[in-house]
């Protein structure tokens, strides 16, 4: 991520907000993106601003940025969620529904979060290309597909699992080790490697300290939160709880 590049982008909004006295969106900011604003950009004064996604916990968000006398309103975001409705005997990926969407020569930032589930998939885009994406997409993964606008949008909850494990602390290394069961030598050199984010930003500091809530994702092996901590084992490990994506 450049974030450099980043800034000027944002600045750019700022700047442009000032000079039109109108409200002004970014494209979608990838997870990394909006964590790293969010933690480290300085907001100007004389402006009000939000990130949103489509819904509460979205991964892909929008920076909206405001005049100072014009409230933040997630009804002013340009965004469209569609729904594409499958047949329940084909299972089609995640992949599947992004890579049919930039086949059809859309930018990726201009599309948020695909939220899959087992009768098809929500797709939230920019506004000015659903109807686009909607009378252009037919088939996915060579299936037929249905296409609707969805105007009450209520996200699909992600599928869970709780795992209770023993680890050594609540350094990542070892809460990623104990929660996918790999040795802690293979998980320094995925953390070493880039291959964690803790709360969508990458860590390569393998002693970094773990809290309740961080999400964490491992390159290849999956994401899960720390939900929860215990009491201490006889020998003095820890009981944590994760909760697992599947």
């Amino acid at each position: 991520m450049d974030t450099k590049l980043l800034e000027a982008r944002v600045n750019d909004l700022f700047s442009l907000c000032e000079k039109h006295c109108q409200m002004k969106f970014s494209p979608f900011l990838d997870g990394g993106e909006a964590a790293f604003l969010k933690e480290e950009f300085y907001i100007p004064y004389g402006y009000n601003t939000m990130f949103f996604g489509g819904y509460d916990g979205a991964e892909r968000e929008i920076l909206g940025v405001f005049p100072q006398w014009q409230e933040a309103s997630q009804d002013d975001f340009p965004l469209t969620v569609i729904r594409f409705d499958v047949p329940s005997f084909r299972k089609i990926t995640h992949r599947d529904y992004l890579g049919t969407v930039m086949s059809l020569g859309i930018d990726r930032n201009k599309t948020g979060d695909i939220l899959v589930d087992e009768n098809g998939a929500y797709v939230i885009l920019n506004s000015d290309i659903a109807e686009y994406v909607q009378r252009n997409v037919n088939k996915i993964a060579n299936v037929g597909v249905k296409t609707s606008i969805v105007t009450d949008f209520l996200p699909p909850k992600p599928k869970m699992k709780a795992k209770m494990c023993v680890c050594a602390s609540l350094r990542l290394d070892a809460v990623v080790s104990a929660a996918f069961n790999i040795s802690r030598g293979v998980t320094e050199k995925i953390i070493a490697g880039g291959g964690v984010k803790v709360n969508h930003r990458e860590v390569t500091d393998r002693s970094k300290a773990t809290v309740i809530g961080d999400l964490i994702s491992v390159k290849n092996y999956g994401r899960f939160i720390l939900k929860d901590t215990g009491n201490n084992t006889r020998k003095g490990r820890l009981h944590i709880t994760v909760e697992k994506f599947l």
